[in-house]
């Protein structure tokens, strides 16, 4: 039954981003109804992202050497495991703890998934079949906050077993029907178990260039996370909504990024140099971020950050397009795990400072983010600079 297949593989990775996303839209609901401090919502995202950090390599080098599809299907099951203990926590450190669990097993889930994708196209198709595989992201992971924020109305725990069941269905359908492209050094050893020599072999694959871009991806993985925990976390806190209006605008949301993936960034990929494109991107996804706390009216609030989330939508899967360029089926799972860490890097600090920064200030993630967007503008640019010279 198994069979290496893009079309396969984007059906189960719909699954995970929709099913992986349901309790997202009722955590706020979760933290408020425990009374937790306002900064819990930025330090429990923080530890999921810092274990994210600390695991990609070792997933990444892990997929390389026994494929990535298998390290897909395995770490999936072992999320829903960890998500249905983060929603049964009723203290902090449980509730901290859980998160890093979380932060662990997805990891291998988003660096094997990209992985995969570089692995199975060519040069002249993989611009186009990340945008199919950021569209797939987008529709299902907004679906996602919108089943989560609606069932979270009726029950929070029937959010988490609804989760934990259909993770564990995806990987075991996911192992048993999707296979890597074929290769002769799928070969375990101990060695590649190390998460320390994963982050050496990182080594071989960095220039000037590739780093000064990774600044550009931090700034940028910084200013959505700050921005979009903030997001949640207004919607509830200061604007007084349940979690059903959360939902209901990630789908809007994901059906502009559906739109916006299969339009907008594929022109940009294809026809354009997109190095120098995502200058422009991240500078609208800044002036758009500046402008969209000083909206005081509700319905303008939501379609101001409409706008901002559509600009947002464009520049990951260009970035992912970029950093992948050039791979092939030998370092597919090292760059994958490299800038999976460097992202989640940027999430840890974006999490932590939207979550302590909102305590002084409801708006002050959000201005803070388009500062963030500016400067990874300007970074881009020199990038650019780099890579033209």
């Amino acid at each position: 039954m198994k069979k290496v297949s893009l079309s396969r593989f984007y059906i189960f990775y719909a699954s995970f981003a929709l099913f992986s996303n349901v309790a997202h839209p009722i955590t706020p609901t979760m933290f408020t109804n425990m009374g937790y401090p306002d900064y819990m919502f930025g330090v429990s995202f923080a530890a999921m992202a810092f274990a994210m950090f600390l695991s990609s390599p070792f997933w990444g080098k892990m997929g390389d050497n026994i494929g990535h599809s298998k390290i897909f299907a395995i770490t999936m099951p072992l999320y829903g495991i960890a998500q249905m203990c983060f929603g049964l926590s009723t203290t902090t450190f449980f509730t901290t703890l859980s998160r890093l669990f979380c932060g662990l097993f997805s990891a291998g889930t988003v660096v094997s998934s990209m992985a995969y994708v570089v692995n199975a196209t060519n040069q002249e198709n993989r611009g186009r079949c990340m945008s199919y595989y950021a569209a797939v992201n987008s529709i299902f992971s907004a679906f996602g906050y919108f089943v989560g924020g609606v069932l979270g109305n009726k029950s929070v725990f029937l959010v988490f077993v609804l989760q934990t069941g259909a993770l564990f269905i995806t990987g075991f359908l996911s192992y048993i029907n999707v296979k890597d492209s074929e290769r002769n050094n799928f070969i375990y050893s101990t060695a590649s178990a190390n998460p320390f020599k994963a982050f050496i072999d990182m080594k071989k694959i960095m220039t000037a260039t590739l780093i000064t871009f990774l600044i550009a991806v931090f700034l940028t993985s910084f200013a959505t996370t700050a921005y979009d925990n903030a997001f949640n976390y207004y919607i509830k806190e200061a604007l007084k909504l349940p979690s059903s209006y959360n939902g209901v605008i990630k789908a809007i949301i994901g059906i502009v990024s559906l739109v916006v993936n299969f339009t907008i960034n594929i022109y940009i990929v294809n026809k354009t140099d997109a190095r120098k494109s995502i200058i422009i991107v991240l500078a609208l996804c800044g002036i758009s971020s500046m402008a969209v706390p000083f909206i005081h009216e509700t319905m303008l609030f939501f379609a101001g950050n409409i706008v901002f989330f559509m600009f947002n939508a464009i520049y990951l899967p260009v970035q992912q397009v970029l950093v992948t360029k050039d791979r092939d089926m030998e370092t597919s799972g090292i760059i994958s795990g490299v800038f999976n860490s460097i992202r989640s890097i940027g999430m840890i600090f974006g999490a932590l400072f939207a979550g302590f920064v909102y305590t002084k200030g409801n708006i002050l993630p959000f201005i803070a983010a388009s500062f963030a967007f500016i400067l990874g503008s300007v970074i881009s640019f020199i990038n650019y600079k780099q890579y033209k010279n």
